[in-house]
């Protein structure tokens, strides 16, 4: 039978596009492809966004109870908070479970104004994320006009959910809450797509034109997994989804034994 790191390679060898992939335990590494390599980070740049603003938190700058003022002007993209009732004030724990569990971008883009871009930048650098920057707001079409894009990096984001399953992320009580609000993701189409019903997950995916992305925790009895999925300059993206469910599937099925090492 071929080893199945050899069938992901042959997987993402012959596949039309750019691929990254990093799996692992908290402990063990399991596999990497293309780790190093910037990718257009899409909606999964809203995990630091998240943290951040738990920093923040804990810092005492802001609180989960606040109600920042909504804006008025239509935001666009993944998301339906803008369609609901201008009375409707969500506090910032409503704000984070918008963002994360449907994506939504007009949240998005109160949390990075009320973090700051600056701030978030550095936490990624603190924590050693050293290919994920946060350059525009959601749905800025100008900035992507003049190619100012967020990035990341498999590796990055590897780095990111390893300190989320340690709990070191910010602090065991901010990770606990990550995992909690992570784990209501409400798109199931790429880590997902070929795996049984019932997998519980932590993860956020992210999508743009020619770009798919799905990073976060898989769990089975023992140690979880750690993925992050990445692909662009892809022709079209329901294929580039179809080649990453693949490799997660191979990963979380034939990977368990080396998981359990």
């Amino acid at each position: 039978m071929q080893d199945w790191q050899e069938q992901v390679r042959a997987l993402l060898g012959g596949a039309q596009g750019k691929f990254g992939v990093y799996a692992a335990t908290p402990t063990v590494p399991l596999f990497e492809y293309q780790t190093s390599s910037i990718f257009p980070s899409a909606s999964t740049i809203k995990v630091l966004i998240m943290a951040e603003l738990l920093r923040q938190v804990e810092a005492g700058t802001h609180a989960l109870t606040e109600h920042p003022v909504l804006p008025t002007a239509p935001t666009g993209g993944c998301g339906i908070l803008e369609f609901l009732s201008s009375d409707y004030r969500p506090d910032l724990m409503d704000l984070l479970h918008f963002m994360i569990c449907s994506s939504d971008n007009k949240a998005t883009n109160v949390l990075i104004r009320l973090t700051g871009m600056d701030a978030v930048n550095q936490l990624a650098a603190d924590i050693g994320m050293t290919n994920t920057r946060l350059r525009r707001f959601m749905m800025d079409t100008e900035s992507i006009q003049q190619d100012i894009d967020n990035t990341t990096s498999p590796a990055d984001m590897g780095r990111f959910f390893k300190l989320l399953a340690c709990n070191e992320l910010v602090s065991s009580r901010a990770s606990a809450t990550m995992k909690m609000i992570l784990g209501r993701q409400q798109f199931a189409d790429i880590m997902m797509l070929f795996l049984p019903e019932g997998i519980r997950a932590e993860h956020k995916t992210g999508g743009l034109p020619g770009s798919v992305l799905d990073v976060g925790l898989m769990y089975r009895a023992r140690d979880p997994l750690i993925l992050c999925l990445m692909a662009t300059q892809l022709a079209n993206n329901g294929e580039g989804s179809v080649i990453l469910g693949k490799v997660a599937a191979i990963t979380y099925t034939t990977g368990k034994e080396e998981r359990a090492v």
